[in-house]
């Protein structure tokens, strides 16, 4: 995620927490972190790092121009990146760090009203909608990530969304986009994910599915359906699993991989979000 030393390593010099993100555009990073010394990085793509304990940190340049910011429990800083920087921490704190990709900010760019780019500056900042998407993506590593990809894709959109307004420059008028999904293309998408139903499905699959660019492909889906397409695939899945449920030599965890699910838990758990039911429950009604 950094460049230090020459080498492309973690930001921080400490072990990385839990599993690997499922997506191979938003790398994510938990860290742990003691007082560090002081760090030499550059950072050649958009990080944003979440901290979720106070600490305070010393940053600048090697020329100097040294300053100091307090950070307090869910801060925010949206990092300077493609140059190099210097940075040390007086005091322990635990944080997660994200890497957008360029192309996810490129979409959410071309699909924002008055947004040709996006060159976000380093900043601090208290902003309830990143730091409840990066809690919100915390809370999945801790469940190593069973919510699946598409959960992860649609945090980064959203992410990308929220910078690209931040420091977009305005130049052209605005962006329209009338209607929902044609009916040939939410045909197409509903045969992608019949066919894909026992596998993990990702937001980039659905758009290409549908002849879309993934940011431009949720606004029309969420104005079509009124949800996202990762809670839309929820559903499909949990009307896949009712079918199974009432073949009664399937177990139910069985039932559950058919459906695309990788735990019994999250899926007794998504099952009694949809139905109101656990999947024992429901069949016992059948």
């Amino acid at each position: 995620m950094a460049i230090r030393d020459g080498e492309k390593k973690p930001l921080f010099d400490s072990d990385l927490q839990g599993a690997l993100s499922p997506s191979p555009s938003l790398l994510i990073e938990k860290h742990e972190i003691c007082q560090t010394d002081w760090q030499t990085v550059i950072l050649p793509d958009q990080v944003l790092t979440l901290y979720m304990k106070r600490c305070g940190v010393e940053y600048g340049s090697r020329a100097g121009d040294l300053r100091g910011l307090v950070l307090t429990k869910g801060c925010v800083v949206i990092e300077k990146r493609a140059c190099e920087q210097i940075f040390r921490l007086d005091s322990p704190t635990s944080t997660l760090t994200v890497r957008l990709s360029d192309s996810a900010l490129t979409q959410a760019a071309e699909a924002s009203p008055g947004i040709r780019d996006c060159v976000p500056t380093d900043r601090a900042a208290r902003d309830r909608r990143l730091s409840s998407l990066l809690y919100a993506l915390e809370c999945e590593r801790i469940y190593g990530y069973s919510a699946g990809r598409l959960f992860v894709d649609g945090i980064e959109q959203a992410l990308a969304a929220i910078l690209v307004n931040y420091d977009g420059i305005a130049c052209r008028a605005a962006q329209v986009f009338k209607g929902g999904l044609a009916p040939y293309r939410m045909k197409r998408v509903n045969e992608f994910i019949h066919a894909r139903i026992e596998e993990e499905i990702s937001l980039s699959e659905l758009a290409q599915a549908a002849g879309l660019s993934p940011s431009h492909f949720c606004s029309l889906f969420r104005k079509t359906l009124g949800t996202t397409p990762h809670q839309f695939v929820l559903g499909r899945r949990i009307q896949h699993a009712k079918t199974l449920l009432s073949d009664p030599s399937r177990s139910i965890l069985d039932v559950a991989l058919a459906s695309g699910f990788r735990t019994h838990q999250h899926f007794s758990r998504i099952f009694h979000r949809f139905t109101g039911a656990s999947p024992s429950g429901y069949r016992a009604q059948l």
